[in-house]
């Protein structure tokens, strides 16, 4: 229940200090009626009293309640710490809130860590909190999580610029389970092939996924190209499952797409040392080890991707080759009688120039469709050199 403010009344006022004349002079007076008049407590009345005799009417103005001792008030070495960190892990580009700062002062030992409201607090007191405009609720979101590690990895891309001005791209693999960064690969423009070795790179660290997650980016995914990139052929290979999010749906894969805001803002105060593509690699190799192994991540229960990583059983590769969707699209023939499909050039007839021809592709399986009838099937010999398919 919060305690009643009385402001004190001239009426007030002029009670307390009649009633200690009257009293000082051997009077008689019923404190309580007298109290019970005014509208406080006995207690209270003789409170005001007391201080009346002691300081006059300086003494009946209104005090406040702050105590005079905050035993659990933490110490001016525990805010200094806080700030310290705070100062630390800004100037690094790293996270710097009061989850961070409260594990960082935990894993130091050198305080014993208050808080992360009271941490909060004194961050907010020394005027280290930027205010920011509300943010969507998370409970708007859907979220999801791969049960175990290795159970599928989220890749992705994002630009970078070197210190001559210079851009050039990232390839980032994330554990969904653990967030662990699998990989980070700077090269100049990503491709299928780039991608893929950017893969196997993180497959030599740690082991086959089951299914790999990607956005509809061209060097991941053909999907709505009406063709198999290199990328997912090599995936299906493998028996690692190509799985891709709806289009304009960047959320789903939000932890790849998060993870790279975290390396940007880490990059950003070491740009003048990255001048050259080898020199961004050997910055984003120094990252990943911190990521993994030294940084709390607040979506996994503030552990290091490398303790969550390690705690579970890990998924694997279905053994053999996963078979394609089967896939579709309308393609014009050419002038000299051939349609292209994903790589390949195929022949359908000179007779057939400049029609619209329908293909139909089921794994290495082609049929083409020209007026509603079938004039070419073949399986497609993805080993040759050339791109002319002869069939067999």
């Amino acid at each position: 229940m919060a305690r009643k403010v009385t402001s004190m009344h001239t009426r007030i006022v002029a009670a307390v200090a009649r009633t200690v004349e009257r009293a000082d002079r051997g009077e008689r007076v019923n404190v309580r009626a007298l109290a019970a008049e005014l509208g406080v407590s006995a207690k209270t009345f003789y409170k005001w009293a007391a201080r009346y005799r002691q300081e006059g009417l300086v003494g009946l103005e209104e005090r406040s309640r702050r105590p005079r001792r905050s035993p659990a008030r933490i110490s001016p070495m525990v805010e200094d710490a806080i700030v310290e960190w705070r100062k630390r892990l800004g100037d690094a580009g790293l996270d710097c809130g009061a989850a961070t700062i409260h594990w960082h002062l935990g894993r130091e030992g050198t305080v014993r860590p208050p808080s992360e409201a009271t941490i909060w607090r004194v961050l907010v007191r020394r005027g280290l909190v930027v205010p920011e405009p509300r943010k969507r609720p998370k409970a708007s979101f859907c979220r999801f999580e791969a049960s175990t590690p290795n159970e599928w990895w989220q890749i992705d891309a994002c630009d970078w610029v070197l210190a001559d001005g210079s851009v050039v791209e990232i390839i980032n693999l994330i554990d969904d389970h653990s967030r662990l960064c699998v990989t980070s690969r700077a090269v100049k423009t990503t491709t299928s092939p780039l991608a893929w070795a950017a893969f196997c790179q993180g497959v030599d660290r740690y082991g086959w996924p089951a299914g790999c997650l990607s956005d509809n980016g061209l060097a991941f995914s053909g999907r709505f190209r009406n063709v198999e990139v290199f990328f997912e052929t090599q995936l299906r290979t493998a028996g690692v499952r190509p799985i891709t999010s709806r289009p304009r749906h960047p959320q789903t894969c939000g932890k790849v797409e998060r993870f790279q805001q975290t390396l940007k803002k880490w990059l950003r105060p070491r740009r003048q040392q990255a001048r050259t593509l080898a020199e961004l690699q050997t910055l984003l190799d120094e990252f990943r080890d911190y990521y993994n192994r030294h940084r709390p991540h607040r979506g996994i229960g503030r552990v290091t991707p490398w303790e969550r990583w390690s705690a579970t059983p890990r998924a694997t590769a279905t053994p053999g080759t996963i078979p394609s969707r089967p896939r579709q699209g309308t393609v014009t023939v050419d002038g000299d009688g051939k349609v292209s499909v994903e790589r390949w050039l195929i022949s359908v007839g000179r007779k057939h120039a400049k029609q619209r021809a329908h293909v139909l592709v089921d794994g290495d399986h082609v049929a083409v469709i020209v007026n509603n009838r079938l004039v070419r099937e073949l399986d497609l010999d993805r080993t040759s050199t050339r791109r002319y398919q002869t069939g067999r």
